[in-house]
């Protein structure tokens, strides 16, 4: 691991974002159900209420420095929540062959084709490629893992730094912010981003995490209406709650 160059504290603001209602019902989407490795006291419970999840999701966002609205943006997009129960189900399983075939080319490099373990899983659909250089860049830039040490350490010690996406749901949503606090130092063109982000420069970021292209244009752009309609109370940020 190289040596820092961020404290790791920094923080990373909206200039100017009005305040956003909390959502506290039940996720539209994704599918009711996920991989996920409990933490001791948690072993011999049936059910993770969609609250909790929130909480993970604004902790994680808090880990990295990221603003909370981003990250919950993020996942909104990545969990259209107008998909049917048959589209859910199509993703879950899409996604879950993906981990699969990551976490066997992991421990046995090649056996399974790149475009399966290689491609976007997760509940934040992140590809492995983006996942592992967000988590180096994470440590080297910032000195620090990508989980916090409640995130990463579960029941018998065992360590959820698997660096593979969509093996665990809440190690994901680290992932995701390791990602996005990447993304934002590269559109303000410096590590260690610390203060306020412009809207224009929010959409930059969002943009970066669907790639480039007219695609990633209007990713950005449906992001950004979905922003700008919570504000004013036309839409919802279904994993947003303070």
């Amino acid at each position: 691991m190289c040596s820092k160059k961020c404290t790791g504290r920094e923080k990373t603001v909206i200039a100017g974002l009005k305040k956003i209602a909390s959502y506290k019902g039940d996720f539209p989407s994704p599918l009711q159900t996920m991989w996920y490795v409990p933490e001791s006291h948690e072993i011999f419970k049936l059910k993770i209420s969609d609250t909790e999840i929130r909480r993970w999701i604004k902790n994680a966002a808090t880990y990295h420095g990221i603003p909370h609205a981003l990250l919950a943006l993020i996942l909104q997009q990545e969990n259209g929540p107008n998909a049917t129960t048959f589209q859910k189900v199509g993703q879950f399983a899409e996604r879950s062959i993906t981990t699969f075939g990551a976490i066997v080319d992991k421990h046995l490099w090649g056996i399974f084709p790149d475009a399966i373990s290689k491609g976007s899983s997760g509940f934040a659909n992140m590809s492995r490629a983006a996942l592992v250089d967000a988590a180096e860049y994470t440590e080297s830039q910032y000195g620090k893992n990508p989980l916090s040490n409640e995130a990463r350490y579960r029941a018998l010690g065992w360590d959820q730094d698997t660096r593979v996406s969509g093996d665990d749901f809440r190690a994901d949503l680290y992932y995701c912010s390791a990602h996005l606090r990447q993304l934002i130092d590269r559109v303000i063109g410096s590590p260690c981003h610390n203060g306020p982000i412009t809207m224009a420069q929010l959409r930059a970021v969002i943009k970066g995490y669907n790639g480039s292209g007219a695609m990633a244009e209007k990713y950005a752009d449906d992001a950004m209406k979905t922003l700008n309609g919570a504000i004013v109370g036309t839409s919802k940020l279904y994993f947003y709650e303070e």
